[in-house]
């Protein structure tokens, strides 16, 4: 007589059904850090992008600055502009400081101006103290959504424009820029009149 076992009720779990998410996660995972690591690679570019813009005029501004007092568009008047979006927990941003601080110690006898608008949402505290560790010399204020709107840089970071004296937008940067890139582009700015 053909004895019978009573089959199990419990099946051993599908390992095929999280394959896939295990897989999603570490393409994920695989792509951020290629992506950090080409936005940090070390070269003459800098990992900057020039990204077209159209010569229009600039938005009118003003915005908090970390010392509490306020940064405004008209306090610029006449001057070349450097507006760089930014945050203190962004390398590509850290790693362009050096050279926009460089630059803006430079030409502050050519009427040009480095301003640091910070995309931190922690709080102006952080960021103040980061600008005074890091010994940024020139003015940073808190990213409000009137500015951020108003440039169109409500995308990645660090995000660069430059601006004539005209207040009119010359150029725009994806990337961390460099001091070199910084000089060839401002360079016909600063000798026009």
């Amino acid at each position: 007589m053909p004895v019978s076992t009573p089959s199990s009720s419990v099946s051993p779990p599908d390992s095929g059904a999280t394959r896939p998410r295990w897989w999603s996660r570490l393409g994920i995972i695989i792509c951020a850090v290629v992506i950090l690591l080409w936005t940090l690679r070390p070269g003459s570019g800098g990992g900057f992008q020039a990204v077209p813009i159209v010569p229009a005029p600039a938005p009118a501004w003003s915005i908090t600055n970390v010392s509490g007092g306020l940064l405004t568009s008209s306090q610029f008047t006449g001057q070349v502009l450097v507006v760089n979006f930014w945050a203190t927990w962004c390398p590509p941003c850290i790693r362009e400081l050096p050279d926009l601080n460089a630059f803006h110690l430079a030409h502050t006898n050519d009427r040009v101006s480095v301003i640091g608008v910070s995309v931190d949402e922690t709080g102006t505290e952080g960021v103040r103290d980061f600008v005074r560790r890091n010994g940024l010399a020139y003015p940073v204020g808190m990213v409000s959504g009137e500015m951020s709107a108003g440039f169109g840089a409500e995308g990645p970071i660090p995000t660069t424009y430059v601006i004539d004296r005209q207040g009119r937008f010359v150029a725009r940067y994806l990337g961390p820029l460099t001091r070199a890139e910084l000089d060839r582009v401002t360079a016909p700015l600063v000798a026009a009149p």
